[in-house]
C-alpha cells in the first residue's frame, strides 16, 4: 500500500500541471445501464426517459436499495432475510461480479453472505446505480459477470439557493415498519456540503394469509457526509464518508441472526473535467473502509449448541481514471487501481458443561491487487462504432498468522501463498443504420479469482443444501468466453430493448461432496470441498420497454429469463424462473396513480444435488397513489398504496428456506422538499 499511496500522491500533484488541449468532438463511451436515483438533473449522466422511469425503479419514497435492484432486468437477488439480499448479474454472483461504491473495492465481513455491499447503502445517499454486464463490466476489476457500482450523490452548487433538502417519513403495516430520512445540501461560492441520514425499524412481518414470520425483524441507521471544494472552473476536491449500523437483524432463512453489522467507508478524490479538450476528465481517489459483522443464535429457541461468529473486513486502495478525446472519431478511457484487503472470521461454540470451542472460519488472510483497464472506442462512420475493452490484474493471496497457516495446512500442507495474473478482453460493435433501431454485439474473454471462502473457508455451513463447505487453496481461476446481442428500438418518448447472452465458464467453482471429512455443524448432511468442474454454461434474455401512451399515461415493463447448466447437462442451483414486472402510471399534477403487476413462472428446472425443490409461480398486484401540494413555500408529497393487494401466500425461487414473502402491505409516506 505504500506504493499505492505514493502513486496516488504523485497523480494528485500531476493534475495541477494539466493544461487545456485543442477542442474536439466527443465520442461517448457510456454503455452503462444507469438508473438515476436523484430527481435533480445531472448533466452528462441522465439518459432520456430516466426521469419518468424513476417512478418505476423507485416505487415509493421508502423503497430500499434491494427493492430497486429487484426491478432491473439484468439482476436477481438471493434472499436469506428481509435485508442483506445478495445481487446477481445474469445468474453470476459473489466473487464472479464486482459490487462497488464509487468504484471502490469493499468486502463483506460475513462468511454466510449475509452482508453484501448493497446492505450498507441507502437510496437517499446515491445519485445513481450503474450496471455493466460481462463484456464491459471488468473495467473496474477482473470479473466474469459484470459490475454493479453505486454512485454516491455529490454536493451541488446552486446560484439562487444556499440550503435545500428533503425529509421523508413513512409507515407500513406488514412489518409495523417505520422509515425516516433527511438530506441537506448547503453551498457557498467555493464550498458545497451534503449530508443525509436514514433510519429503518421493522418488526416481524406477516405473510399472505396473516402468518407471522419469526426472525424477520431488523433495525438500521445509515448516514453520509460529503464536502466539495471548487478549486477552479474545471477542478474540485471531494471528501466522502458513508456509515451504516444495523442491529437485531433476523434471517428467517438461516439458522443464525445478526447482532450487529457496521460499515465505515471514506475517500478523498480530485476531479478535473473539460469535456471539449483532449483530456476531458481526470480523477484520482484514495480510500479506506472497514466492515464488522457479528452472527449469533442467542435468540433462537431449541439450539443444541450456541455459537458466536464475528467477522471483520478492511480494505484500502487507490483509483485513477483518464478520459481522452484522441480525435473526432476516437475516445480512450484508462483506469489504474490497487487495493489491499484483510479478512478474518471465527466461530466460538458453547456446549453446556464444556469449555468453549474456538476455530477460524476465515483464517486471517490478505489479498493485494493492482490492475489496469482501458476502453478504446472508434467511430467508423455516422452510424457505426467499435469498442475494445481490456484489463489485467495481479493478485497476491497470503495467510497472515501461524494459526491461520495451521488451519489451512490441515487440507493443504504445501500452501504458502499464491500469485495470479488475470486477463480480460472484449470487442463490441454497434450499428444504427435504420432510423429508430440500434444493434450492438460483443464477444469477450474474462477471468476472476476464487474468493476467500472458496480458498480458505473452514467448515462454512450452507443452509441451502445443508452441507459444511471447506476451501481449496489450489483452485484455478474461473475463465469465461461470452457473447451478447442487444437490439434497441426508440421512437420519440418510447423505447424497447432486447438483450440475449451466452457464456461458457471454464473451471467453474462448485462444492463437491468429500466423504473423507466429518461434519462440524449439527444436522449437516455432510462436507463439501470447493472444486473446479470443467465448465458451466449460462444463457438467457432480457426485455424492457417504456411506452408513452398519452400525455399523462406511461407504461413500463421488464422481463428476464435465465438458464444455467453444468458440464454434465445438469441444472445449476439458484436459477430464477422467467419473471416480468409491468407498471402503468397516470400523472396529472398534483395527482398520480400507478398500477403494477408482478408475475413469475414456476421453476421446475431444479438442482436436486444442491438441495433445491420446485417453486410454484405467482402473480401479484400493487396499487400506488400520490398527491403533491404547496405549504409555506415548500412542497409536500403524500404517498400511499397497497402491495400484494390479494394477500397472496408465495415465495420466490431464490428465497433460501422457502420463507414466504410479505402479504398485503399498506403504506403511507410523507415527503417534504425544503426549498
Amino acid at each position: 500500500m505504500k506504493l499505492a499511496l505514493a502513486v496516488s500522491i504523485a497523480l494528485f500533484s500531476f493534475v495541477n500541471t494539466i493544461t487545456a488541449q485543442e477542442s474536439v468532438n466527443q465520442v461517448t463511451l457510456d454503455s452503462l445501464n444507469i438508473v438515476q436515483l436523484e430527481e435533480v438533473h445531472v448533466v452528462g449522466i441522465r439518459k432520456p426517459l430516466h426521469q419518468k422511469m424513476l417512478h418505476y425503479y423507485k416505487s415509493n419514497n421508502a423503497a430500499t436499495l434491494e427493492d430497486i435492484l429487484s426491478r432491473l432486468p439484468e439482476l436477481s437477488l438471493t434472499r436469506r432475510g428481509t435485508m442483506g439480499m445478495e445481487p446477481a448479474i445474469r445468474y453470476l454472483n459473489g466473487g464472479q461480479i464486482n459490487v462497488q461504491i464509487d468504484g471502490m473495492n469493499i468486502h463483506g465481513a460475513c462468511t454466510d453472505k449475509m452482508d453484501p455491499v448493497s446492505i450498507y447503502v441507502e437510496p437517499i445517499n446515491l445519485e445513481n446505480l450503474q450496471v455493466q454486464t460481462a463484456n464491459s463490466g471488468f473495467i473496474n476489476g477482473s470479473s466474469i459477470g459484470g459490475t454493479l457500482n453505486f454512485k454516491m450523490a455529490e454536493p451541488v452548487f446552486m446560484e439562487d439557493k444556499k440550503i435545500t433538502g428533503q425529509f421523508n417519513s413513512g409507515y407500513q403495516t406488514a412489518s409495523s415498519g417505520f422509515y425516516e430520512s433527511l438530506r441537506i445540501n448547503y453551498n457557498s461560492s467555493r464550498w458545497a456540503f451534503r449530508a443525509s441520514g436514514t433510519y429503518r425499524n421493522h418488526q416481524d412481518y406477516t405473510s399472505g394469509g396473516g402468518n407471522l414470520i419469526p426472525f424477520s425483524q431488523y433495525q438500521k441507521m445509515n448516514y453520509s457526509f460529503s464536502a466539495k471544494y471548487q478549486q477552479n472552473a474545471h477542478s474540485y476536491i471531494k471528501l466522502d464518508f458513508l456509515g451504516d449500523d444495523g442491529w437485531n437483524i433476523g434471517y428467517a432463512g438461516l439458522p443464525m441472526d445478526v447482532g450487529y453489522a457496521a460499515a465505515r467507508i471514506g475517500s478523498i478524490s480530485y476531479y478535473h473535467e473539460q469535456p471539449k479538450t483532449k483530456l476531458s476528465k481526470w480523477m484520482a481517489k484514495i480510500y479506506s473502509n472497514s466492515v464488522r459483522h457479528f452472527m449469533d443464535d442467542a435468540k433462537r429457541p431449541f439450539v443444541p449448541m450456541h455459537m458466536d461468529m464475528p467477522g471483520e473486513s478492511k480494505t484500502s486502495g487507490f483509483i485513477t481514471e483518464w478520459n481522452l478525446n484522441v480525435s473526432k472519431r476516437q475516445q480512450f478511457q484508462f483506469r489504474a487501481d490497487g487495493s489491499t484487503t484483510f479478512l478474518k472470521a471465527s466461530m466460538t461454540m458453547y456446549q453446556t458443561g464444556q469449555v468453549p470451542m474456538y476455530m477460524l472460519t476465515w483464517p486471517n488472510n490478505h489479498r493485494n491487487q493492482i490492475g489496469m483497464g482501458a476502453t478504446w472506442q472508434y467511430l467508423l462512420d455516422s452510424s457505426s462504432s467499435i469498442k475494445l475493452n481490456g484489463r489485467f490484474d495481479l493478485n497476491e493471496s497470503s495467510l497472515n498468522t501461524v494459526e491461520a497457516k495451521n488451519h489451512v495446512a490441515i487440507f493443504d500442507p504445501e500452501f504458502h501463498g499464491r500469485t495470479d495474473f488475470l486477463k480480460n478482453i472484449a470487442l463490441q460493435f454497434s450499428n444504427k443504420t435504420l432510423k429508430h433501431f440500434n444493434i450492438s454485439s460483443s464477444l469477450g474473454y474474462t477471468e476472476r479469482m476464487p474468493t476467500a471462502s472458496e480458498l480458505f473457508g473452514f467448515y462454512l455451513f450452507n443452509a441451502s443444501d445443508r452441507y459444511d463447505y471447506i476451501g481449496h487453496p489450489a483452485l484455478q481461476p474461473e475463465r469465461s468466453l461470452q457473447a451478447d446481442l442487444s437490439l434497441v428500438y426508440r421512437l420519440k418518448q418510447s423505447s424497447l430493448e432486447l438483450n440475449v447472452y451466452y457464456a461458457k465458464v471454464s473451471n467453474f467453482i462448485v462444492g463437491k461432496v468429500n466423504t473423507a471429512y466429518s461434519i462440524m455443524t449439527i444436522g449437516a448432511y455432510g462436507v463439501k470441498t470447493y472444486s473446479n468442474i470443467p465448465f458451466a454454461t449460462v444463457s438467457g434474455a432480457e426485455l424492457s420497454g417504456f411506452l408513452h401512451l398519452a400525455n399523462e399515461i406511461d407504461y413500463v415493463m421488464t422481463m428476464r429469463y435465465t438458464n444455467a447448466i453444468d458440464n454434465e447437462n445438469q441444472y445449476l442451483p439458484f436459477v430464477a424462473p422467467l419473471k416480468t414486472i409491468s407498471s402503468i402510471r397516470y400523472q396529472h399534477y398534483p395527482f398520480s396513480a400507478q398500477l403494477e403487476s408482478e408475475t413469475a413462472l414456476s421453476q421446475n428446472n431444479i438442482s436436486n444435488k444442491y438441495g433445491e425443490d420446485i417453486t410454484k409461480g405467482f402473480s401479484l398486484l400493487h396499487a400506488r397513489f400520490g398527491y403533491n401540494f404547496k405549504a409555506l413555500q415548500n412542497e409536500l408529497g403524500l404517498q400511499f398504496g397497497v402491495e400484494n393487494i390479494f394477500d397472496k401466500l408465495y415465495h420466490e425461487h431464490l428465497d433460501v428456506g422457502n420463507i414466504p414473502r410479505p402479504g398485503r402491505n399498506i403504506y403511507v409516506q410523507l415527503k417534504l422538499d425544503l426549498k
